[in-house]
């Protein structure tokens, strides 16, 4: 039996009651050369026993549990592992795609190493908002890195296709917020061709609770993303670029300072961090934010260098 175009991969923390759902809607796809990889990570409930189920009934679904809970960068490492598809396909289970996904994905590829779509965020009051690809001709993976730090690609993996060969080169750096934007990096680092889609292939619906809208500490995680977009910067010859500096002072400097000032810490590591951040946010940083027109952000870093009580009202005022 020859090995699948696509693996479906799956992480999977305590999601039985979407497993069913997101398995069923799978298996709707236009496109049918594709197995799906279920990593159980250590869910100490019944998601365990309904992924051995699904895998039970359904032949192209396979199930891995883990005896323990080792975050989602370590599952989706160990499915990549145990994956056996040409290309990866990263989803949620509680989200949601068109029928037409991962026809629009492959058809784009055309032996790339990773294609990014268009994709929409669904929020809990009913309204959408669109994330759109680049509108741009096909790339050199340096290219593409060049356009994550400019903020054109986005780190989320959940709107792209990639090689398995070269997501298999990835560090799965185990930050606990935000590793799908360090394993995005590593792969955009390695990859020879990149190619982009206007077509949307995903829905992700963001809940109450979720990481991604949470304010809980990320000074760890933002340490882990910086040394490896470093890493991967300077191994690809960018790291000396505005490029590279001007993504350290949005995702690096002005993340960190919004960190400290909304997550819970105690004091000293409060005015430890805003001290650190605030120092290295230079005023040639900030210029950057004026080159390039991104007055949102011009107005965050000034604020967050001159005046934290303004830099608060920003961002209380950038949430309503």
């Amino acid at each position: 039996m020859s090995a699948p175009k696509v693996s479906v991969i799956i992480p999977a923390y305590r999601v039985a009651d979407f497993l069913p759902v997101c398995v069923e809607r799978l298996s709707r796809q236009r496109y049918e050369n594709f197995e799906i990889v279920l990593v159980e990570d250590g869910s100490g409930d019944a998601t365990a026993d309904v992924a051995r189920a699904l895998a039970d009934a359904e032949p192209r679904v396979r199930a891995i549990i883990l005896p323990e809970n080792g975050g989602v960068a370590r599952a989706r490492e160990r499915a990549v592992a145990e994956s056996t598809g040409e290309y990866l396909w990263f989803v949620d289970a509680d989200d949601s795609w068109p029928e037409s996904a991962l026809k629009t994905l492959v058809a784009a590829a055309e032996g790339a190493d990773i294609v990014v779509a268009d994709a929409e965020f669904h929020y809990q009051d009913g309204s959408r908002r669109p994330l759109r690809a680049p509108r741009s001709p096909g790339v050199d993976g340096a290219g593409a890195f060049a356009m994550l730090l400019r903020g054109e690609i986005t780190g989320h993996l959940w709107n792209k296709l990639f090689r398995r060969e070269v997501m298999a080169q990835a560090s799965f750096a185990p930050a606990r917020v935000q590793s799908d934007l360090i394993m995005v990096a590593d792969a955009l680092s390695y990859a020879r061709s990149v190619r982009f889609t206007d077509q949307p292939v995903y829905e992700y619906r963001l809940r109450q609770g979720s990481v991604i809208t949470s304010t809980s500490a990320r000074a760890e995680s933002l340490g882990l993303i910086d040394s490896r977009i470093r890493s991967d910067a300077d191994r690809i010859g960018l790291v000396d670029t505005d490029d590279y500096r001007y993504f350290r002072a949005r995702y690096i400097q002005l993340s960190g300072i919004k960190d400290a000032l909304l997550a819970s810490y105690p004091d000293n590591e409060r005015r430890r961090h805003l001290a650190d951040r605030r120092s290295e946010l230079s005023w040639s940083d900030i210029a950057l934010f004026a080159k390039r027109r991104d007055a949102r952000r011009l107005a965050l870093a000034l604020t967050a260098k001159s005046s934290l009580a303004a830099h608060r009202a920003l961002l209380r005022a950038a949430d309503r």
